[in-house]
């Protein structure tokens, strides 16, 4: 099977590169976790439909790299195109949130805001080798509200009856794969939104990788990751992450989980 050209071309990037039924794209989080494996059952000028690992399936808008979800209300925009260095925009969007854990489940209201902005392209060393791609810098607020739960009665308020939080992320996106191939992603408490800089090589970051890519009946490449990193030990920065039976610390803790209406959609 031949070599991947993972070449991109500097300029102004009109629409995402339409690629083949059975394209697969294997991603690591680090030695310590399992990898997880995208293949991409369809592709056109508005959905891209996906089959996640196993199979569970997920559909995308196209032109923004975000996840369909009919429940969601505003416009999640990862990616905007036409794509170019110096390009920038912000979104906004609501949507619930369902957490299945193994003391139960909780839903609860989340918000988020953003600014983004291509800053530049990048040549990176990943675990398929040297790759170009577009740097894109999105800082982002969220706010967690009104969780409810059938089988955690037993949750209360400290404080305040809300949870927020800030997000920077770094993503670099290759238009010849298709996707965003590494991406790293800090959050912490608003109040240290002064000291949040550049997830860079924080502990506290994490660090998706690309480490395969097949095209069907065309190119494979693959290789060991460089960067991809999630530590179990760390924590948001800078709440008092003390085990507790309040909702601030589940809030806190774990990580936003869109609720769905439908598992397909």
């Amino acid at each position: 099977m031949e070599a991947c050209r993972l070449d991109a071309i500097d300029g102004t990037i009109e629409r995402p590169l339409q690629l083949a039924p059975g394209t697969r794209w294997t991603y690591s989080m680090g030695p310590d976790h399992p990898v997880s494996s995208l293949r991409l059952d369809g592709m056109s000028e508005r959905l891209t439909r996906l089959a996640v690992g196993d199979g569970v399936a997920r559909v995308e808008h196209t032109d923004t790299y975000a996840d369909v979800n009919p429940l969601r209300q505003g416009r999640k925009e990862i990616l905007r195109f036409p794509l170019a260095v110096g390009a920038a925009w912000n979104d906004a969007f609501a949507e619930p949130g369902a957490v299945v854990g193994a003391n139960g489940t909780y839903r609860y209201d989340y918000e988020e805001e953003a600014s983004s902005r291509v800053v530049g392209m990048e040549t990176i060393n990943i675990g398929i080798g040297s790759v170009r791609a577009y740097r894109i810098e999105r800082r982002a607020r969220w706010r967690k509200s009104n969780p409810t739960s059938d089988d955690m009665t037993g949750r209360r308020w400290q404080g305040r009856s809300a949870v927020e939080g800030l997000e920077h992320s770094v993503s670099w996106y290759a238009p010849a794969v298709g996707r965003v191939v590494l991406k790293r992603s800090i959050t912490a408490h608003p109040s240290y939104a002064l000291h949040l800089q550049e997830p860079g090589s924080s502990r506290h970051a994490i660090v998706t990788e690309l480490v395969a890519f097949e095209s069907p009946g065309g190119c494979r490449v693959e290789g060991e990751p460089v960067h991809a990193q999630r530590f179990a030990d760390r924590r948001p920065l800078h709440y008092p992450l003390v085990f507790s039976d309040t909702w601030e610390f589940l809030l806190q803790r774990d990580p936003h989980i869109p609720e769905r209406a439908d598992p397909a959609a």
